[in-house]
């Protein structure tokens, strides 16, 4: 089948049925009667001899299989040209920057990298989401994200150094390990639904296990077990950009430092296959080799 004008035109009353799971509100959106957009779904339907959309009665709107994979590669489509429309005419570090970073990595590293982002492109735009959850770059908004522990051949954005860290409150209470097998007599602070990856690794070091330590206090977050180790709750294990200030200014210690000398954090950036995004990637690496 061949792709023309006509069978393109209706693919973005589709994708509004897809986003809103209305006719109603679909029409709305696309500023058209309800009667207009089944017009328009019916005569895509017809074009390419298939069902995109299960009508039952009284049953939510659903794509069918046809239709799912038709918005994908639509929406991923659009987005590509949406890149490319936005850098007509402009020079490289201009546009918008639609990027996701995990909560930390926003929070600590990001506005750093914005404000020196601000010198060297200042037309550039950033619109910065921050969760620890995966986005799916193909069908999401964002054009790149900034992630650990991805599969990739590319070389980390970003590294960082962990620390094990405790605060004067905790020494005083409970004193401190002076050696990793010692570790298991203290309360130790660990992410919500997390492997546990960078204490396996300390912990293989030394033969020992998770299993080894029996006091654990789990946080959701890398910011919450920050506090938590202030607070004096326990030990944590962080990254050293979260940790840095608080180093600075004795309100968290580093233990053992040589024990964590060849531990790291390295962050990789992902991005949509999009030629326009390689200027953005190569000004994302220049102001992070700098703070």
């Amino acid at each position: 089948m061949k792709l023309t004008p006509h069978i393109i035109a209706h693919l973005p009353y589709l994708a509004a049925l897809a986003e809103t799971g209305s006719f109603t509100v679909a029409a709305q959106q696309m500023n058209i009667t309800q009667a207009a957009m089944s017009y328009q779904i019916k005569a895509l339907e017809e074009k390419l001899n298939c069902t995109l959309v299960m009508r039952q009665s009284g049953a939510p709107l659903k794509l069918t299989s046809a239709g799912e994979l038709l918005i994908t590669e639509y929406l991923y489509c659009a987005k590509r040209l949406n890149i490319v429309l936005q850098q007509l005419n402009h020079g490289e570090g201009k546009g918008i920057l639609k990027i996701s970073t995990p909560v930390d990595f926003g929070s600590m590293l990001m506005p750093k990298a914005m404000a020196a982002l601000k010198i060297l492109a200042p037309d550039l735009h950033i619109d910065l989401h921050t969760s620890d959850d995966m986005v799916d770059l193909a069908t999401s908004k964002w054009d790149m994200a900034i992630r650990s522990y991805l599969n990739t051949d590319q070389p980390p954005i970003y590294t960082s150094k962990i620390c094990l860290v405790v605060s004067e409150i905790y020494k005083k209470r409970c004193g401190i390990p002076k050696t990793i097998r010692e570790i298991n007599k203290h309360t130790i602070l660990m992410r919500e639904n997390a492997n546990h990856r960078t204490w396996k690794m300390l912990l293989a070091q030394h033969e020992l296990t998770i299993d080894h330590i029996q006091d654990r206090m789990i946080m959701g977050n890398t910011l919450a077990l920050k506090e938590a180790a202030k607070q004096g709750l326990g030990i944590a294990l962080l990254p050293e950009f979260v940790v840095r200030e608080d180093i600075s200014e004795k309100k968290l210690t580093v233990l053992l430092p040589k024990i964590t000398t060849t531990l790291t954090s390295n962050f990789y950036l992902s991005k949509i296959n999009a030629s326009q995004l390689q200027s953005y990637e190569h000004l994302l690496r220049r102001v992070f080799k700098e703070i």
